[in-house]
């Protein structure tokens, strides 16, 4: 079964590629077996009704790399995919009375660090007064990272960073989003003028899909370049990849095919010696889940430029995170707890459910 959920949000929020944010939205996946266990799954979508009844239902969890297989070979894409085979991972540790991370393998952490992501432009405030003042509260509450949404202009960009950055010192990382605002130019004038900002990574400067100018971009600055947030199928992290294009694989187990893929993408980053760090902005479901990878995720030995295997923390309004699960996620000084309750640690408050669902 699939649910499409909206939650409100009171005061809209945007970064520079999106129109006026007013709702956030989340495919839900449910899946009942026979025996009454139930598991949770969220994508970016769901395989068609007939594609379902032919290679989901009537099989066991335990077959999920057939089923996944399946699907794919029959025309479904890993983004579509992706809430299914999450939520037979759910059901196979519900059966087994264990976390996902137990059948995944030995886990690396039981809790993980988080940076604080947000800081869009929030509607009828002073974008700067916001972030910075923001960026303080986040910064008390315990997280030693954030990371800014950039890509209004070159100028607009610098007087954000310079202001977050002085207001909160130079014990906090700090790293910058362009959601694929800038053409190649700008994204090297703009990385440029953020340099001496002491930045983690600058985050999309460019179309996604332009390999060669992200190349670029790497070649032109001595800031750490992240990406991969929109890829979805595993030839395309190897081209990301073996095009050493990035330093920071930024991959989305609600787009990539779920946990299994998730790790060949892995496998794949650490042979070329590049950090991994989730990609996390979605509903309750898809931090768990991604909770649940991050325990299984080295920190990769080869790779000698260190940086924290951080937890991707949405710290914007979003009901579907904070409201729909009986026992919600919350960080304690910038660090989540790993949850070790069988499957993925995560239970629907069904009244939520009802009360979102379209």
């Amino acid at each position: 079964m699939s649910h499409h959920l909206v939650a409100p949000i009171e005061r809209p929020y945007r970064n520079c590629c999106s129109g006026w944010i007013q709702t956030r939205e989340m495919n839900l996946v449910e899946i009942r077996t026979d025996s009454g266990l139930v598991g949770w799954g969220e994508g970016d979508g769901m395989p068609s009704l007939e594609a379902i009844d032919k290679f989901v239902i009537g099989w066991s969890p335990f077959d999920f790399e057939m089923i996944s297989d399946n699907l794919t070979r029959n025309g479904c894409n890993r983004r579509l995919s992706s809430g299914i085979e999450i939520a037979l991972w759910d059901l196979m540790g519900k059966k087994c009375g264990v976390p996902v991370y137990e059948l995944l393998g030995v886990p690396r952490r039981k809790k993980v660090s988080a940076y604080a992501s947000g800081f869009f432009e929030r509607a009828g405030v002073d974008h700067v007064a916001d972030l910075t003042e923001t960026a303080n509260c986040c910064m008390n509450s315990g997280f030693d990272a954030l990371k800014i949404r950039i890509g209004f202009g070159l100028s607009q960009d610098e007087r954000v960073v310079e202001a977050v950055r002085t207001a909160i010192g130079s014990n906090v990382a700090v790293s910058v989003d362009a959601n694929t605002g800038y053409d190649l130019a700008n994204a090297i004038d703009v990385g440029k003028r953020l340099e001496k900002y002491d930045l983690m990574w600058f985050e999309e400067p460019i179309d996604s899909q332009n390999l060669e100018g992200y190349y670029k971009i790497r070649e032109a600055l001595s800031l750490r370049i992240s990406g991969g947030e929109s890829f979805s199928d595993f030839s395309s992290f190897g081209d990301l990849v073996g095009g050493r294009v990035v330093d920071v694989l930024q991959p989305d187990i609600g787009r990539v095919g779920g946990f299994m893929e998730g790790r060949r993408i892995c496998d794949l980053a650490f042979a070329h010696g590049i950090h991994v760090i989730p990609h996390m902005f979605g509903g309750v479901v898809r931090l768990a889940a991604t909770l649940q990878w991050l325990a299984t995720i080295p920190d990769d030995p080869f790779v000698e430029d260190k940086i924290p295997t951080y937890l991707e923390w949405d710290i914007m309004e979003n009901g579907l995170r904070t409201d729909l699960a009986i026992l919600p996620f919350k960080p304690e000084d910038g660090i989540l707890a790993i949850p070790d309750r069988p499957g993925l640690g995560v239970e629907i408050d069904e009244e939520a459910l009802r009360r979102f669902s379209v």
